[in-house]
């Protein structure tokens, strides 16, 4: 996913504006209040200490930061299930496909 994430920072001159780091959520290399905005996609699930993840989140983010997480899992409410499927595999691909131009990531 980095080299994705290079390569299509590349592809719309970001590349000299973006730095990819890889590390663990629960333990942050970065000092504290250093971000202005800190995302995570489709990875609070893999983190095994959810807490300790979201501290480390917000131990790096300046006051006024920005939190910016997108996650979806499986819903156990009656009546949701149906419209989460139907969300999930309508809704989701075309939205990715309008912000991003890849609808089969999405999928």
């Amino acid at each position: 996913m980095l080299r994705v994430g290079r390569e299509r920072a590349a592809a719309r001159h970001l590349d000299d504006r973006v730095t990819f780091v890889e590390g663990n959520a629960e333990a942050l290399a970065f000092p504290d209040r250093h971000f202005d905005a800190y995302t995570i996609a489709f990875g609070i699930r893999k983190v095994p200490r959810i807490d300790l993840a979201l501290s480390e989140a917000f131990r790096v983010l300046r006051p006024g930061g920005r939190f910016l997480c997108l996650e979806f899992s499986t819903v156990d409410v009656p009546g949701w299930i149906g419209f989460m499927t139907c969300f999930r595999s309508r809704l989701i691909p075309p939205l990715g496909r309008a912000v991003t131009g890849d609808a089969e990531s999405y999928q």
